[in-house]
């Protein structure tokens, strides 16, 4: 009798461009009073007032930027970071993130659409702006639709659109973590009418990065190399004789003590083709299934996450 497949597990975000995550981080309001610790008394001359750069590139760029690291202090920062490496690495198979920015928007600020393919696999926004009572308008993240990106292959003939057919615009929410593909255009939404800093659109960004694989339980690494390369190499091979795609597909794998993959759980897939279409849900199912590796006997469970990486 051939053995039972595994079981096929998505995320509810597995196969989207984007993710929003509401009360992100319990320690949110730590991070704003300092914030506006620092630039309440409007007479300081406090040094931590002079970090900003004024980045600005013509029809492209305006901010105001400086590192997040080295504007909160370390303790405070660094447990905000903590826990945003332990959510990037339980669900999206990224290791690492890069050293973030605090950015503020004032008046006329924005980032016109772009991508950011050579930083990460994800980009991610956490808003520090207090939305709910906020005077300018404007502020919006912007990420684009994958409409956009098929339009001319999957057009409807004879209809019109409009920039909310192809732009997808999110609220930088206070406490809120969006995660996206950054291969999608992206941008912020020009601000409008506020001049004071602490009136701000206020936002901690960067990327997730260096997708590795993750043990967790009876077996070690050194028992799972072979086997995990051998199911890796396969689910590729057929991922890439299917369709020219590109991206990061972010498995869990769930291990019995007898060695068989019962369960995957897809943490997270922007597997996109040559024509930016998705990668279709039951065709991966479907080849997950088949990848029939067996790992070595163990006393116990063991999850291991692999992130799989698929370039041009």
């Amino acid at each position: 009798m051939s053995p039972k497949p595994p079981t096929i597990r998505h995320s509810p975000y597995s196969q989207k461009s984007f993710q929003v995550h509401s009360g992100f981080y319990s320690n949110a309001n730590s991070l704003r009073s300092y914030f506006e610790q620092i630039y309440a008394p409007t007479h300081s001359t406090d040094p931590k007032r002079f970090c900003w750069d004024p980045w600005s590139v013509p029809n492209q760029y305006r901010l105001l930027r400086t590192p997040a690291e080295s504007f909160f202090p370390e303790p405070l920062m660094s447990k905000f970071l903590d826990h945003l490496l332990r959510w990037g690495r339980e669900n999206l198979g990224c290791q690492m993130i890069s050293h973030p920015w605090l950015s503020a928007y004032t008046d006329n600020c924005h980032q016109g659409l772009h991508s950011d393919v050579p930083h990460g696999p994800f980009g991610f926004v956490f808003s520090l702006t207090r939305w709910n009572a906020r005077t300018f308008t404007g502020g919006e993240t912007l990420i684009a639709k994958p409409a956009l990106l098929t339009y001319f292959s999957e057009m409807q003939k004879g209809a019109s659109h409009e920039e909310k057919h192809f732009i997808r615009s999110i609220p930088a929410r206070f406490n809120q973590l969006t995660v996206f593909d950054p291969r999608f255009p992206h941008g912020v939404r020009r601000v409008q009418g506020v001049d004071s800093i602490l009136d701000a659109r206020l936002v901690i960004h960067g990327w997730f990065t260096d997708p590795r694989p993750m043990l967790d339980g009876a077996l070690s690494f050194k028992q799972i190399m072979r086997p995990m390369d051998a199911f890796a190499s396969q689910a590729m091979n057929e991922v890439t004789a299917s369709r020219d795609t590109t991206g990061l597909l972010a498995l869990r794998l769930n291990i019995a003590a007898s060695g068989r993959i019962v369960a995957i759980d897809v943490l997270s897939s922007n597997l996109l083709d040559s024509r930016g279409g998705v990668f279709p849900r039951k065709l991966l199912d479907s080849i997950l299934t088949r990848c029939e590796t067996t790992f070595p006997h163990s006393r116990g469970t063991t999850r291991l996450t692999l992130p799989l990486l698929f370039q041009r």
